[in-house]
């Protein structure tokens, strides 16, 4: 179960990032570290889910660039400095930021919202449906879980799924 290849979102994005923690085989007890996931959501439309190494500027835009379109209208993000898209191909696209800093989480249309309500879906999912992840294997959790997400409301699931 995986998204095709090759669709960028448009019109309003919205992007963000959290954090995910797993079993690593061979290290007992508590894992400090977690890895990232980036959500980039479409308003109205498919969420995508990408395990990146860090939330750096130049690791974000990357997997921004690949899965968004440069014609989309509207881009939405947190204040977090790495969303900077002014040198980037995406400098005419609209940039609005939500400042969680300043305890700001909406200002009219600017939000974050819908992709934060899959990320604690996502992470409901990994306690109640998988218990535990396995970070070798999380970019496929976050394959299904993404196909699962986009797919919610279809009343006919099973036979898209089976055929």
């Amino acid at each position: 179960m995986q998204e095709p290849d090759g669709l960028k979102l448009t019109g309003t994005v919205e992007i963000d990032e959290t954090y995910i923690s797993g079993k690593q085989r061979g290290h007992k007890g508590k894992r400090t570290n977690k890895d990232v996931v980036l959500g980039i959501r479409q308003r109205g439309g498919p969420l995508r889910l990408i395990q990146i190494v860090d939330s750096k500027q130049g690791t974000l835009y990357e997997a921004i660039a690949e899965h968004v379109d440069v014609g989309a209208q509207h881009i939405v993000t947190d204040d977090a400095g790495a969303y900077n898209f002014r040198l980037t191909k995406f400098h005419n696209v609209r940039h609005s930021k939500i400042r969680h800093s300043a305890k700001e989480y909406v200002k009219g249309e600017v939000h974050t919202n819908t992709v934060q309500n899959a990320f604690s879906l996502l992470k409901r999912a990994v306690i109640g449906t998988y218990h535990q992840l396995s970070i070798k294997h999380l970019q496929r959790y976050l394959n299904e879980f993404g196909y699962r997400f986009n797919r919610r409301e279809d009343a006919d699931i099973f036979e898209q799924t089976v055929s």
